[in-house]
């Protein structure tokens, strides 16, 4: 595109002037074709992304709760009694917390706290007063 705009403005006035015209006007709608192509592009894989990463969030949130219930079982089900889930699992839940914060719950994305979803829905079974008092709520 430069050469053609250093060419239209070599031919100024001269009888080459037509040619440098038709020249640097095939050269710039290339060059805007080509510019707005990438913008698609780019508008498109950005769009992509979030409803990428909401199978992988949700993903995420039920293999944490899912490990929660098989290897602390017995706090599990301690922690359902005595209607206090959060404080029987704080470790875990903090450390899931906190990964899924790091991992998904930028602005930018618009990501659901499946993490408390499934902590509600999975080990509290859709009772969220077992969680307890002491749990700080869901992270969006």
């Amino acid at each position: 595109m430069g050469r053609a705009l250093d060419k239209l403005r070599a031919a100024n006035g001269s009888p080459a002037w037509h040619e440098a015209v038709v020249e640097s006007s095939i050269a710039f709608s290339r060059g805007v074709a080509a510019l707005l192509e990438t913008l698609q592009t780019a508008n498109a894989s950005a769009l992509e992304r979030p409803n990428e990463a909401l199978p992988r969030a949700r993903r995420f949130a039920r293999v944490k709760i899912a490990e929660m219930q098989l290897y602390a079982a017995d706090r599990v089900a301690a922690g359902r009694a005595a209607r206090h889930l959060y404080r029987a699992l704080q470790a875990e839940i903090d450390e899931a917390r906190a990964g899924f914060t790091e991992e998904f719950l930028t602005p930018a994305r618009g990501i659901p706290d499946y993490l408390h979803e499934e902590l509600v829905r999975a080990l509290a079974q859709d009772d969220e007063t077992l969680l307890g008092p002491d749990y700080p709520g869901p992270l969006a």
